[in-house]
Formats: C-alpha cells, sequence, structure tokens
C-alpha cells in the first residue's frame, strides 16, 4: 500500500490558494462589502456590516471562493421590512454586476463580482440561542472557524477538495451533500483529515436509525446532517474506506466509478422544458415529482433498479430510469383476504369481478384472482404518465405542466443522440450507468 503521507503533502499544494489569488480575492471583499456598508446607511435598522463566507473563515479552495455579507438587522425589525431592506441593500451594492435572487428561509441577493460568488444576506443582530432566523447563527460560525489554526484550515480544505472529488460536496438540493461548516466541523470534532475519513469509515447507524448525526457547536440542538441524503453519505463511506486502504492523489481529482456503457442501453429517460425556475425551486420539485412518478411506475408492477432527476439548471429537465425490466407479462395475479375475514372476502370479489379472468383460493386461504394488466410496456405508461397523468401523481405544478406539454419518452439510439447535444443529460446518463466510487470497480 502507498503511504498516505506523501499524498497528503502533495494534495496540500492543490488546495492552498497562491498569495497572489488571496490578494485579488481580498481586493473584491473590501470593494464589496465597502459598497454594502455605503448601502445600509439609508436604513437605522441595520446595526452591523460583516464579512462571512468561507474567504472570512480562510477555509477557501482556489477558485471556490464564496464571499458571504451579513447584514445584521435590529431584531424589532418586522418581517417583511426584514426581507425589504435585505434586498434593497444587495440590489445597491451590487448595482452594475450580474445578480440574481436567492431564497433561504428569507430572500437575499446572490451576485457574481469579478468572477467571485458574492452572496448579501440579512441576519437579525440576535445573542447566541435567540435565534429569530436561519442565517442568525452564521456570523457566529465565522467566529468559531475563524478560531481554527492555519494547520486545522488546510485540514478543512484537505477535506473539502476530497468531498469535491467524490461529489459529496454541497448542501444545496441538487447535491444534498457536505456544506463548508459541516466539512469545518468534522475537522473540528476528529482533528484532521484522517481522522474524519476514519470516522466515515467505521461509521455505524445511530440508535434512531440515521447513519449520522452532526451537531452544530453553535447550537447544538440543531444537526448540520439532517438534510444530506443517505445516498451522498454512503458515497463518502465507501470513498473513505477506498482511500484509507489504496490512497491516491487521484482522490483529490475526480473520484467516479466505472461507467458501464452497455448499461445505457436499458435507460428510458422522459425528457421536457418547463419555465425558468430558480435551482433552489427547480431541485425540490424535480426530486418530489421523480418519487412520485417512481411509486406509480412500482404500483404497476415495473420494478426500477436506479433513477435520478437531471436538468440544465434553467428550462429543461429530464428522469432517468433504469427499469430491471422494460415489459411485464399481460396477467397478474392479486391477492385477497383469507375466507375467514367474511365482509373483506366478498367486497374483493365484489369489486373485481369484472376484470377477473380466474377467481380461486389457494393453500393459504386466500381469495385470489388472475386479471388483465392495464399496462405491460414500461415507456407507454411512463409516457402515459409525462402527458396526461403526471399532475394526477403528485407531479408539482411546473413540472407536470412542462411534461404535459413538451415530455417525450426516448431510449436506446434516441435517447444517446438528444444526450450528444446536451451535457447536462450527458452527464445524468453517465451517472446512472456508473458504479459508486468506493466500490471496487473505480
Amino acid at each position: 500500500m502507498r503511504s498516505i503521507e506523501p499524498i497528503l503533502r502533495r494534495a496540500l499544494t492543490l488546495v492552498r490558494p497562491t498569495p497572489d489569488e488571496e490578494r485579488i480575492l481580498q481586493r473584491t471583499a473590501e470593494f464589496i462589502v465597502e459598497k454594502t456598508r455605503r448601502a445600509a446607511l439609508a436604513f437605522a435598522e441595520v446595526k452591523e456590516v460583516t464579512l462571512g463566507g468561507s474567504f472570512a473563515k480562510g477555509t477557501w479552495l482556489p477558485s471556490h471562493a464564496d464571499l458571504d455579507i451579513f447584514l445584521k438587522l435590529d431584531v424589532n425589525t418586522p418581517d417583511d421590512k426584514f426581507e425589504e431592506i435585505g434586498l434593497k441593500v444587495g440590489a445597491e451594492a451590487t448595482k452594475g454586476h450580474p445578480r440574481g435572487k436567492k431564497y433561504a428561509q428569507h430572500p437575499y441577493t446572490e451576485a457574481n463580482v469579478d468572477g467571485v460568488k458574492v452572496n448579501i444576506v440579512p441576519c437579525y443582530d440576535v445573542k447566541p440561542k435567540e435565534w429569530k432566523s436561519a442565517a442568525d447563527r452564521s456570523p457566529f460560525h465565522v467566529e468559531l472557524v475563524k478560531k481554527m489554526s492555519q494547520d486545522q484550515k488546510d485540514q478543512v480544505r484537505l477535506l473539502k477538495q476530497f468531498m469535491r472529488g467524490v461529489g459529496t460536496y454541497g448542501a444545496e438540493i441538487e447535491i444534498q451533500g457536505f456544506s463548508g461548516y459541516a466539512a469545518e466541523v468534522l475537522i473540528i470534532q476528529h482533528h484532521d483529515l484522517l481522522g474524519a475519513l476514519k470516522s466515515f469509515a467505521e461509521i455505524k447507524r445511530q440508535a434512531d436509525g440515521k447513519l449520522l448525526r452532526l451537531p452544530d457547536p453553535v447550537d447544538p440542538e440543531r444537526d448540520l446532517a439532517r438534510a444530506m441524503s443517505d445516498e451522498k453519505l454512503a458515497r463518502m463511506v465507501l470513498a473513505s474506506r477506498e482511500f484509507l486502504s489504496n490512497p491516491s492523489i487521484a482522490c483529490f481529482g475526480r473520484m467516479r466509478g466505472r461507467i458501464r456503457p452497455a448499461m445505457k442501453e436499458n435507460v428510458v429517460a422522459v425528457v421536457f422544458a418547463h419555465s425558468k425556475l430558480s435551482e433552489d425551486t427547480l431541485w425540490g420539485e424535480l426530486r418530489r415529482t421523480i418519487r412520485h412518478v417512481r411509486r406509480h411506475l412500482e404500483e404497476k408492477g415495473f420494478k426500477i433498479a436506479r433513477a435520478l432527476p437531471a436538468s440544465n439548471n434553467s428550462n429543461s429537465s429530464a428522469f432517468i430510469f433504469v427499469p430491471e425490466f422494460h415489459a411485464l407479462p399481460r396477467l397478474e395475479q392479486r391477492l385477497g383476504p383469507t375466507v375467514d375475514r367474511k365482509k373483506e372476502t366478498e367486497t374483493f370479489v365484489k369489486v373485481n369481478r369484472r376484470r377477473a379472468k380466474l377467481i380461486w383460493v389457494d393453500d393459504d386461504a386466500r381469495v385470489r384472482i388472475l386479471q388483465e394488466r392495464e399496462w405491460t410496456d414500461f415507456s407507454s405508461f411512463l409516457a402515459w404518465i409525462a402527458k396526461a397523468g403526471a399532475r394526477k401523481t403528485g407531479a408539482s405544478d411546473e413540472v407536470g405542466r412542462g411534461m404535459a406539454r413538451t415530455g417525450r419518452v426516448l431510449s436506446g439510439r434516441s435517447l444517446r443522440r438528444m444526450a450528444t447535444s446536451a451535457r447536462w443529460l450527458r452527464d445524468g446518463m453517465d451517472e446512472i450507468a456508473s458504479d459508486t466510487a468506493g466500490t471496487g470497480a473505480s
């Protein structure tokens, strides 16, 4: 086995920003903080403007720094005024730069200033444990992380880069993985990268059934792992075991499982256009809708091995499936109650008599019927859901409308052809037809 230490020393050179990068970012931070302070002067409710984000904490990665600027408002500011002031200050401070409105508990401004992502976020000027909005803890997070040693901050950078390589970094709903703050807390808990990876490699389920609980040191009642998907946690566990048993610098680049081209022949997708939505809203709707579509497919007898949404994060999306089989037998057996349940038996027979091809009881004393299936072809049923049934099956409004209006079910050559001209769809097909990294097939 290769020694881990030389690999970690090499990885450190990849994750430490250069002095030039730090100088340029410092200049941008001072520029936008000063503009924000000037914009905030118009509002007496703003008590303080502070810099946050990975740059302020000293845990940023080259080319991936973000600047969070917190507007700390008087605690007596009404909710509607709180949002209004936050957006007005954000708009004035970022005038002349590409920007948009993002949503957490409250809306805030996100802008691109000289290539750097800047978030201007309102929060209340509260004391610890007197939280009024979700963002109130953030300035305290910054102060906590600032106290970490430089060596620990480098370990955070290594962990963040490892998570990026594995595909588990990012708390946004599209990814459902680890936030930057979660990575920082993991290093506080386990001291360094190896300690954190070993904790994942030896993970055990908690008493409440969860794979991970990660209390926020600023507010121990808050679980930082709550919004993480088990799929991302499981990826982190497998990747940690892989690195610890077979360390490689590649784990700090892009650690992906083996793509199985032949498996793409089994992939079926419904591809559709929709109105442009914010990424948070879009991915929330996509994840909710694919759960409903999958449930309805399985209720009709189609087993789904794997399913995932894909999107260009703007106006085109797809639900991609790997079904275990594409066609079902014409006949299906349905089990009824045992004959000692007189009323239920009579109701079962009465309701199903017209469709039944055969009604009988077996050795288990259950009433059974044999009937013809309503749907036997996977793609045909998926097309029906897209065109006529999406709204009935629990699809969100915008996704349901998009599927009904433009949904196309594609597989085989037609799907591959579309994927060649749509990077986001190609990435989705690669992901669904790939082994998970750390399963020994990377």
